[in-house]
């Protein structure tokens, strides 16, 4: 069996989360990624949602993260995200909807650009 995505919840810090997200989010895992941040935002606690490991975004999974960054804005941060979380949210439009924290060797995605080239897109 392959598995195209894994969400592993842990503690983090003093009374944190951390979620961390590897692999492919499109439709077809959508709702497992809806229902474990629905689970982490119940816990009122503040929560850690690192992207580093997210190899490929879809649209509908670009929106789930904007509007929940929106929001949970108060308790829920995104972190580091890969260059391909960076293109994604670019390309959907939302780059001023997302405030991402960067650890100091992290990717920012103030440096991320879109390219488009033989239809297929580029960071």
């Amino acid at each position: 069996m392959y598995v195209m995505h894994v969400i592993e919840v842990r503690e983090w810090g003093e009374g944190g989360v951390l979620v961390e997200l590897r692999g492919e989010f499109d439709g077809h895992n959508l709702e497992d990624l809806r229902q474990i941040l629905d689970s982490v935002v119940a816990l009122r606690r503040p929560t850690m949602v690192d992207l580093s490991g997210v190899t490929f975004l879809d649209v509908e999974a670009t929106r789930e993260l904007t509007i929940r960054s929106r929001l949970y804005a108060h308790h829920l941060t995104f972190r580091n995200p890969s260059s391909q979380v960076c293109a994604s949210v670019a390309a959907c439009g939302f780059d001023e909807w997302f405030d991402f924290r960067s650890d100091p060797e992290g990717t920012s995605c103030r440096r991320a650009y879109v390219q488009k080239s033989g239809g297929r897109m580029a960071s």
